[in-house]
Order: structure tokens, then sequence, then C-alpha cells
């Protein structure tokens, strides 16, 4: 909303008196131009805009343009046939008439030598400009163009003055407006916010202190009105239009806009948190919206919500979108701003915005086109549906095809269980030009998106969603959003508990907390390295036997069963998840505390699914074959086996040395390892002696495959950890060990 209010401070003494030079008030201007603004009005037909620019000045008979990029091109293009005309210079200016500045430096303020071009008609711009130096004229500064009244600048006695020129036969005839001793004025920027080219809008600062306020200059003499400003209360830019003038301001209340109809002490209060958008009049109605373009293209970064272009009526505050998007706008004449923006109904051009005599809505015209729609479309992709993790194994080629090659894109790919997510960025294509169709194309490794250290696992199971976002490069029109998702597969493995395909060892601390340590190979068939742990959780010292058993309750993830000090055992079942890999725990029985060992993980009986065994005190060998069911995981007990009390530790390896089924390695307390090759019944070959000097270890644990050359090996821990690398033989199944740092900070751990 907006409120009006009558401030007493706002204008000293109603107004103060602008001094200029003695000729009567009036300045000389160009001579009348051949396309007047009213036979302009009235075109229907739209003439070409450049690609890749924005508008920087218009007249009655032309507008001009100036591309993006290290060296911009300045175009003038006249409305009556499309013919245009490139300016020499690093810089050029316009001012709301067919006067065009351009100067040897890069902006207005560092040109010296200034070349004044009529650009009224293809004649005029063909005869010989006006040439003007500002070190030879008294050091001047040029800082703005206000119709055909060039704004100078000079420093005086350490006081900065305002002055205006006017080309009059040849030369600039320079007149002193503003500024001196106690009253230090500077101009605003022509080219942001005047609609009004007979005037211009300055910041100055009055009295000693000084207090800031914002001064009209009406270049046809007589007196202008200063507004000065309260304490805490701080103009921001302004704009200024034959019957209003307004600027952002922040106060102590919030942001806003004040505006004020010019010869008026009646304010304007409009709330408007957008401090940062530029501010526009065309007659008595506010124009905001928030530039498009992209600011940071090397961070891989750009605006993809902004705020249209809009006008609110400051006597009603009824408001209005009139274009979608802007990235620019200058002063026109007759009142009128001159647009770079776009609809989705007539696209990207530059656009009229007209006041109407009867005070209502702006009049809204498409004036010069680009010819491309705001809108980015994606006519095909390339794209999977799902993916096993072998087919990761040399990564994978998306790909789109977008309907304009002028975008900044930016594509991510996020694991939807876990939400990791990676991403990267292309800026617009400087190769593609006249809006050309344009393929993105990109390469995913098929790695893990979590990548702590640079380590690079395989990517995790499950379901994935890639996002494409387009962003014009002209900064008109929404950016283009498009999703797809696709799913990775892969067979279960009993120590794969994040669903990465890599080997998982779990390990508690002393204290309790649980922990999932991930393997990666050092090279495929050899020893493995630490990627990275996860904390689990507390309270696990409650238990006295952990053991990793693989998946027996139904799911694709691996289990773990734990057994109380009251002889109870529990379920854990496995989620895949890899900071919650376990649900909560389900009670499988008691009186489990009559075993001394427990093993599982491997298919004993050749039914698919995991089994356990377990020693008794007596030394005998129980099977519990595995149900598939979370409720109840295990069948009825079956005795198969006797003589097992010599041994130590129990390990079922799954197929570790080539048979039909699971194994078990045994080791005797002595110190002997043993290996029991599986029948695939439920029932062991003879033992066969793998090798001495296994006592020293505290834990062994079969991981599975976890060097990537497909046979199953076993980690041996201590203090630190030995990975023996599996062979696929029986008669010797394991390489020699190596050490690895999968455990090497832990001094008091649990590993299974």
């Amino acid at each position: 909303m907006n409120r009006a209010r009558t401030h007493g401070r706002r204008l000293a003494a109603a107004t103060v008196t602008i001094v200029l030079a003695a000729t009567g008030g009036m300045l000389t201007t160009l001579p009348a131009t051949a396309a007047p603004a009213a036979a302009q009005e009235a075109q229907q037909t739209t003439v070409p805009f450049p690609r890749n620019a924005d508008v920087i000045g218009a007249g009655p008979s032309g507008f001009l343009s100036q591309t993006r990029g290290a060296t911009p091109e300045f175009r003038w293009t006249w409305y009556a046939d499309g013919s245009s005309v490139v300016l020499p210079g690093g810089f050029a200016i316009g001012g709301g008439s067919d006067l065009v500045v351009t100067g040897d430096g890069t902006s207005d303020y560092a040109s010296r030598r200034l070349t004044i071009h009529n650009l009224s008609t293809p004649a005029t711009a063909a005869a010989a400009p006006v040439e003007a130096d500002l070190d030879a004229l008294g050091g001047y500064h040029l800082t703005g163009l206000a119709g055909s009244t060039l704004l100078l600048t000079r420093e005086e006695n350490d006081h900065w003055k305002q002055y205006a020129a006017t080309v009059d036969g040849g030369t600039l005839k320079i007149r002193w407006v503003l500024g001196g001793s106690q009253f230090e004025c500077y101009s605003g920027d022509a080219s942001s916010g005047w609609s009004d080219t007979g005037s211009a809008l300055y910041d100055c600062w009055v009295g000693e202190p000084g207090r800031s306020s914002k001064v009209v200059v009406d270049f046809g003499g007589g007196n202008s009105p200063m507004y000065l400003q309260d304490d805490n209360q701080y103009a921001q830019q302004g704009a200024i239009s034959a019957t209003h003038v307004a600027w952002r301001e922040m106060r102590l209340s919030g942001y806003g806009i004040v505006a004020y109809q010019r010869g008026k002490s009646e304010e304007r209060w409009i709330p408007s948190p957008d401090l940062g958008d530029p501010v526009y009049l065309v007659g008595g109605w506010v124009a905001t919206g928030q530039k498009s373009h992209i600011d940071a293209p090397d961070y891989g970064q750009y605006q993809s919500t902004r705020r249209p272009f809009t006008v609110q009526s400051i006597g009603t505050g009824g408001k209005a979108v009139l274009l979608t998007a802007f990235s620019s706008a200058v002063a026109g004449p007759g009142g009128s701003l001159l647009v770079r923006g776009g609809t989705p109904e007539q696209g990207e051009g530059l656009y009229r915005i007209s006041p109407r005599a009867d005070g209502g809505r702006p009049d809204v015209e498409l004036v010069a086109s680009t010819g491309q729609s705001t809108v980015i479309t994606l006519t095909g992709s390339t794209t999977p549906t799902t993916l096993t993790g072998d087919q990761l194994a040399g990564g994978v080629d998306f790909g789109w095809d977008l309907s304009r090659g002028d975008a900044s894109v930016q594509v991510s790919l996020t694991h939807v269980r876990s939400g990791q997510s990676i991403s990267r960025f292309w800026p617009a294509s400087a190769d593609i030009v006249d809006g050309a169709p344009r393929r993105v194309d990109w390469h995913w490794d098929g790695k893990d998106l979590e990548r702590p250290d640079g380590l690079l696992s395989p990517a995790r199971a499950g379901e994935y969603e890639w996002r494409i976002s387009a962003h014009p490069e002209e900064g008109i029109g929404p950016d283009l959003v498009a999703t797809g998702r696709f799913t990775v597969t892969r067979p279960p493995a009993a120590h794969d508990f994040d669903d990465d395909g890599t080997a998982d060892l779990l390990t508690r601390h002393g204290n309790g907390i649980l922990w999932s340590d991930r393997s990666q190979p050092v090279a495929i068939g050899g020893s493995v390295k630490h990627a990275g742990s996860t904390q689990i959780g507390g309270g696990w010292q409650v238990y006295d036997r952990l053991e990793t058993v693989g998946n027996i309750a139904g799911t694709t993830a691996p289990d773990v069963v734990a057994r109380d000090k009251d002889g109870v055992l529990w379920l854990y079942q496995g989620t895949g998840e890899r900071n919650k890999p376990f649900a909560v725990r389900t009670k499988i029985g008691g009186g489990w505390q009559v075993y001394n060992e427990l093993a599982g993980g491997g298919d004993l009986t050749g039914d698919g699914r995991a089994d356990l065994v377990a020693t008794d005190k007596a030394g005998d060998l129980y099977l519990y074959k595995g149900t598939g069911s979370a409720t109840a995981p295990f069948a009825a007990r079956k005795k198969i086996g006797f003589g097992w009390g010599v041994y130590n530790q129990l390990t079922a390896t799954g197929n570790i040395a080539g048979g039909p089924a699971g194994d078990l390695l045994a080791r005797d307390k002595a110190g002997v390892l043993w290996l029991y090759l599986g029948k695939g019944d439920g029932t062991f070959a003879a033992r066969t002696k793998v090798g001495a000097g296994w006592g020293a270890f505290t834990a062994l644990t079969a991981v599975g495959d976890a060097n990537g050359d497909g046979r199953a090996d076993l980690i041996a821990v201590t203090k630190g950890s030995t990975f023996y690398a599996g062979t696929g033989d029986w008669r010797a199944p394991f390489k020699p060990g190596a050490k690895t740092d999968l455990t090497s900070w832990l001094d008091d751990s649990t590993a299974f």
C-alpha cells in the first residue's frame, strides 16, 4: 500500500532557485528530428533488436544498444526501416533524444574526448559530428545525458560543481547549475530512471554539517524544488518524470519508495523491500523490477527467480505487471520508457512503455524484436531409466537438446534417499549464434555423490533424480527446469551397508559407539584403504556378541544380530542408508547364552538365503537355516557337528574357495586357521589347513569382495587391520596380508 503525508522539511522554503547562465533560461538544442514522437507511437511494425545486448538510449527516431562483453558494440537502429549504424568509441550514452555521445574512454566519467552525433536520420548521422575536448574546455567530466543536455561536473576549490552543456553552432555551450561551498552536488545516473528528458535529479549535501537532499533541475529555467532528508532517512536511487519525482529510501521503519507530484509537498510512501531494484517513472506510475542477467557465470550461479517489471500508481496504489522480466531501461521521448524485456506472448525485444493522458495504466508496445521466444524448451534428451552396478563401471553419458543455445545451463544429480547431490555449470555458448539449438552433454563418472577427501566409491544403489536448469543469457523469460529419474541396482552384498558396492566394516568402540568404516580398493585385486566413516549411534556396549549375518530378513541390505548379556538375541534389519543403516531392533528369542561362537552371512544350504551357525559350550555345531522373515529369521536349529570346542572363532565367508556353497573359517586355540568347504546341504567337507599364526588377531571378518576382483576377501583386526585378498583357490584361499588403514585409528574396538 502507499500513503500520503505532508512533510514539513522536505521542501526547503518550498523551492530553491537554481541559477542558469544568463540566456533567458532556455538552452539551445539540436534541430527538430525527422521522425516525431507521435508518429513513432503509432508505429506497429517491429524492427530487429541485437541479441546479447541492452538498450542504453532512445530517441524519437531510433534506439541505441550495447552488446555485453569486454568489447561492446554500440549500434543505433532507426525505427523507420530497421537500418542501423555502429558508432565508434569505447563508450556511448543516449538520453531520450536522437543525440548520442560517444567517448574515448570506457565510461562517461573517464572519457575526455567526446563525439556528439545527431542520429535523427541516416543523413544527419553521416554528417560530421561535433567534437569536444573536455580537458581543453576546462577539465570537465561527463556524468550523463538528459535529452540533448550534457551533464558535466568539475572540481573547483575542493568543491564539486555541476554544469549543463548544449550544442550551439557546432560547439558546446556550458552553464553552471549547482554546487559550491556548503552545497556539494552529484548527478544521478541518467540512464537509470529518468523519463523527463528536460530535467535532471541531483544528490546534494546542503549546509554544514551537510544534510542530504534531492534537487530537481529543470533545464527550461525557473525555480526547482529541493527535498531535504530528515534524520534516519537515507535516499537512494531516484527517478523523475514530467509530473513526479521518486526515489528509494531507507528508514528506521523499513524500506520503501518516496514519491512527490512535482510542485507539491504531499509525500507518497510506497513500502518496497527490494532495495537493490532500480526505480523508474512513467508519468504518475512507479516502475520497478529485478534486472535479469548473469552476475557471476564463473561461479556457476545465476538468478533463477526474478521479479517482473511492474508499475504502481502513485495516486491510487493500483499495480500491473507489464513484462515478465527485463534487463535494461532508458528514458524515451514523450515521457516514455524503452525497456529491454519480454513477454511469453510477444517474445524478447524492446518495449515502449508510455504514459496515458488520462493517467491510466501505461501503454505497452513492442517496437523492436530479437526474434527470440522468452521460453526455452527441452526438445529431446538421452538419459537412463535403470543402471546396474556393472554399467556404472565406465561412467554414464547424459544429453539434453535445448531450443536455444544462448542459455546458461546447470545440471544436478541427486541420490534421492540420501539427498547427496553434485552439479555442473555451463555458461552460455559463445559458439552458438542466431538462437540455434544447443546440445548439452554430461558424463557422470558413476561414483558416489558423497566424496570426502576426493575418495571415489561406486555410486549407491537406489533412485536418482537429474535436474537441468537453463537460464536465458539475454536475461528475459523464465528458466527452463526439467527433471527425470532412474534407478541403480546391484546384487546385495553381505557387508555393503550403504548400497555403494563396496565392503563396510562395523566397529564398536569401548564406549559403546558403533561406526561403519567404508573401504575402497587401492587397485583392482590389490589391497583396500579407508574411504570414510559414519557414526551409527551409541549404547551398543549392552551386547556381548555382534555378528553381521547378511540379508536374513527379506531386504537387499545386510542385517546384524546382537546378543545381550541375558542371552536374548536381537535383529537389526538393514536399511541400505549410510547415516541410518539399521531399523529398530526386533527380538528373535532368548537362551542364546549357551553358545560360545556365532557365525553368519553365508548360504550354507543352497537356497539363496543367508544362514547362521553356532557352537555351544559342549563343542556341538548347530545350523540355523535362514527363513527370510523379519519376525522369525531362523528355522529351528539342527545339529550338524561336534568337537568344535577346539575353535575360538568361526567366520562365515560365503563362497571363498570355489565350492558350491558358503564356507567356514575356524581358528583353533593354537592360532591355526582351518577352511571348511560347504557342500550346499548344510554340511562341510573335511577341513583344510590355511596356516598358522592367526592367534594374534582379535577378530576375523569376511567382508565379501572388497577389492573389486570378484572374489571374497578377509579382514583381520588387532589395533590395526590387515587385508587378505581372496584367490578363489581352496588350497591357498588368500594372498599374503597387506596392512590397511581401515581401523588404524581404533585401539579398543570390536570389528564384525
